[in-house]
C-alpha cells in the first residue's frame, strides 16, 4: 500500500513539475479527467500478458462501460453557455490581461461550437466506437480459438436502453467477430437486474440519488473548500476576465475542456488552457467524491447492487467448465455499474472515507482509472491439460491490466471458486426494504429467471447511420 501511494505522489509531482508556462507550451499536460478520461490513456493490452502453457481459452466474460460519448443534454447547455465567453477571453488577452500564450489564443480563435451534439446528447462518438472496435480486435488476436467455427449459441451480447451501449456492442462485435457478423444483441431488459439494477432499485434512487442524499452535501463542501476556491481564483486570473466567475462556471469550463480534448487526435483543447495541472488534480477529486458517494463505498447499497453481475460471471464460467457451448459473454452498461462491481469485489477501497472538506491525493478510488470511457472487466476461462487430466484456470483483467483478483499466471479453478462463491446467493430484495440492511439480493440472468425483453430495433435504428459511417 505504501509503495502504491508513494508512486501516485511521484506521478503527480512528475506531471506538475513538467508543466512549463502556458497550456500550449506544456510538454506533458495532466492526462486524467475522471470519468471522461479516454480509454487509451489508462488501458493495458490484453495481448501482452503471458499465455498459459498447456491451456486454451474456452470462455471469455466481460462487462464494459460504453465508449466515449457526447455530453448529456444538461452538460451540452451549460458548456454552450460558457463557450460564448470565447470572444471575451480573446478580448481580454488583446487588452493585455490574463496569462495565456498567443498560441492558446490561436486555439481559441479556431474553436467552433459543434452544434451536432445538441441533437445527439450522450450518443456514442466515433472515438468511442473505435475504443470498442479495437478492444474486440485485440481479444480476437489474443484468443482466436474463441471465435472460430460455428458460433450458434456461442456468443451472447446484452445492452441497456441507451444508444451509447447499443453502438458500443456493435463496435465490439465488429472488432471481435468481423464486420459481417450478425450475432444477436440482446436487450434492453426491463427491468435489467444484472447490468443496470440501480435504475430499478427504489431504495437506491431515494437514499443515494435523492435530494437529501449525502453526495450533495459533500459536493457543496468541496466547492466551498480552500482548494476549489484557489482553482476559481486561478482560472479568473489566467483568463483575464473582468467579471467574477462562479464555482459552477469554472466546472463547466472543465466539462468543455475534457469533452473537447477527448475528441481531438492530439488530446488538446483551448478550454484546457484555463487550468494548470494542479487545478486539474483538484477538479478530478471533485468528480471522485461524486462517484464515490453515488457508486462506491460511501453507501452499503452500492456493493450489494454490484453482486448480481459478478454472480453472472460465476454462473457463466461454471456452466462453461461443465461444457456449455457459450464462448463469449459481453455486457455493455455504464460507469455506475462498473464501479458497483468493483465495490462488490472489494477493489480500490481506501482505509478512510472520502469527504468533500478534506482532499486526499493519495487514494485508491480514482475514477480516472476505474470509470474512464470503455472501462471493462475481462475474465478468461482456460481448459488445461489433456483429456485424461483436465483442469481449469482463470485470468482476470481490468482495462486489460492484471488485477489483484488473479495473478498474471491465472487462478486455479478452486481459487476462483473460493473467491467468487460468496456471490452465489446474490439478490436484490433489499431494494424495496426499509430496514438498515437487507438480505444479499440477486437478479435475473440469461439462464435464470425470466424477464421482459424489450425489442432493440428502435435503438438500432438510432445507431444504424452512425455505424454505417464507421465501417
Amino acid at each position: 500500500m505504501f509503495v502504491c501511494r508513494s508512486l501516485l505522489v511521484l506521478l503527480l509531482v512528475s506531471f506538475v513539475s513538467c508543466e512549463s508556462g502556458c497550456y500550449f507550451n506544456r510538454q506533458c499536460a495532466y492526462p486524467l479527467y475522471s470519468s471522461k478520461t479516454p480509454y487509451d490513456t489508462v488501458r493495458g493490452d490484453v495481448r501482452d500478458h503471458p499465455k498459459l502453457e498447456g491451456c486454451s481459452a474456452v470462455s471469455v466474460w466481460s462487462l464494459h462501460r460504453h465508449g466515449n460519448r457526447n455530453p448529456g443534454s444538461g452538460v451540452v447547455e451549460s458548456t454552450r453557455l460558457v463557450a460564448l465567453m470565447k470572444d471575451d477571453i480573446i478580448a481580454a488577452w488583446e487588452a493585455g490581461r490574463g496569462e495565456l500564450c498567443a498560441q492558446d489564443i490561436d486555439l481559441f480563435r479556431a474553436f467552433q461550437w459543434n452544434s451536432t451534439i445538441e441533437a445527439s446528447p450522450s450518443f456514442l462518438t466515433g472515438t468511442g466506437y473505435d475504443e470498442l472496435l479495437h478492444l474486440g480486435q485485440r481479444i480476437r488476436q489474443r484468443h482466436p480459438e474463441l471465435v472460430e467455427g460455428n458460433l450458434t449459441d456461442a456468443v451472447y451480447f446484452r445492452v441497456t436502453n441507451e444508444q451509447r451501449t447499443v453502438a458500443s456492442a456493435m463496435a465490439y462485435r465488429h472488432g471481435l467477430l468481423g464486420e459481417e457478423s450478425d450475432a444477436v444483441i440482446d436487450g434492453p431488459w426491463d427491468p435489467d437486474m444484472v447490468i443496470r439494477p440501480y435504475a430499478f432499485c427504489e431504495r437506491y434512487t431515494k437514499e443515494v440519488r435523492g435530494e437529501a442524499a449525502p453526495v450533495n452535501a459533500q459536493i457543496d463542501a468541496f466547492q466551498n473548500s480552500a482548494p476549489y476556491a484557489a482553482v476559481v481564483s486561478a482560472v479568473q486570473k489566467r483568463l483575464g476576465l473582468t467579471r467574477s466567475l462562479t464555482a459552477d462556471e469554472v466546472y463547466h469550463f472543465y466539462e468543455l475542456c475534457r469533452f473537447d480534448r477527448s475528441w481531438q487526435p492530439a488530446l488538446r483543447s483551448p478550454w484546457c488552457a484555463a487550468f494548470s495541472d494542479e487545478d486539474l488534480v483538484v477538479l478530478e477529486y471533485r468528480d471522485d467524491i461524486r462517484h464515490y458517494y453515488r457508486n462506491g463505498y460511501a453507501s452499503w447499497l452500492n456493493p450489494r447492487l454490484g453482486r448480481p453481475v459478478i454472480k453472472d460471471l460465476l454462473d457463466t464460467f461454471t456452466a462453461a467448465a461443465d461444457g456449455a457451448p457459450r464462448r463469449v459473454t459481453a455486457y455493455f452498461s455504464h460507469d455506475t455499474m462498473l464501479q458497483m462491481a468493483f465495490a462488490a469485489l472489494g477493489l480500490y477501497k481506501d482505509e478512510f472515507t472520502l469527504v468533500g472538506d478534506s482532499m486526499v491525493p493519495e487514494r485508491q478510488y480514482r475514477t480516472s482509472y476505474i470509470a474512464a470511457f470503455s472501462t471493462n472487466i475481462l475474465a478468461v476461462l482456460h481448459r488445461c491439460g489433456d483429456s485424461d487430466n483436465q483442469t481449469h484456470r482463470v485470468q482476470m483483467f481490468i482495462n486489460e491490466k492484471e488485477t489483484p483478483l488473479c495473478p498474471a499466471g491465472g487462478c486455479s479453478w478452486d481459487q476462483f471458486l473460493d473467491h467468487f462463491q460468496q456471490f452465489r446467493d446474490a439478490d436484490l430484495s433489499f431494494c424495496n426494504s426499509t430496514s438498515a440492511s437487507g438480505p444479499d439480493g440477486g437478479g435475473n440472468s440469461p439462464g435464470g429467471a425470466a424477464a421482459v425483453s424489450v425489442p432493440v430495433f428502435l435503438l438500432l435504428a438510432q445507431v444504424a447511420s452512425f455505424v454505417l459511417s464507421r465501417v
